[in-house]
């Protein structure tokens, strides 16, 4: 008898690694600046638990929250899209490894793609799009205006 496959709605993980201390990527996700080279348009990031954050991407898309752990250089906790992320930082010879996870996914039908898909995708890009910049330099996202006019732009 064949065994069922089940999948976890509820979170997912993704994990690489990046030229860099963990001082260098806590960095990249935490500083407002910083997290416009790779992720967003615009941000805010109040650095504390408790604290508030936006981020503003192309389209006038902007997602806002609240901090709920920091440990410096090692760990960035917060609410996103209805869920929780943790961003943790960790030393590897050269290089750093930043491990994802968003958890507390509703489990609903309309939050397996709305939700869970929509932002795994969205973060495998942006992981790739950081390593690009960091070791190469070059942005992976698409700013020609034509295309932001047609609305043809995903992140």
């Amino acid at each position: 008898m064949a065994k069922k496959f089940s999948y976890n709605w509820k979170e997912f993980t993704l994990q690489a690694a990046f030229k860099g201390t963990p001082e260098k990527l806590f960095n990249m996700w935490t500083e407002p600046k910083l997290l416009c080279k790779w992720f967003l348009t615009g941000a805010k990031v109040e650095l504390k638990k408790g604290g508030e954050y936006v981020f503003m991407w192309v389209n006038d898309a902007k997602e806002s929250g609240k901090v709920l752990e920091v440990k410096k250089n090692s760990l960035f906790r917060f609410t996103f899209a209805g869920c929780k992320c943790e961003v943790k930082f960790s030393k590897r010879g050269k290089e750093c490894i930043v491990k994802l996870r968003q958890y507390d996914i509703p489990t609903g039908e309309r939050f397996k793609v709305g939700t869970h898909m929509s932002c795994q995708l969205g973060w495998t890009f942006f992981f790739a799009n950081l390593k690009s910049v960091i070791e190469s330099g070059t942005d992976l996202r698409e700013f020609n205006p034509k295309h932001l006019k047609e609305g043809t732009v995903f992140y």
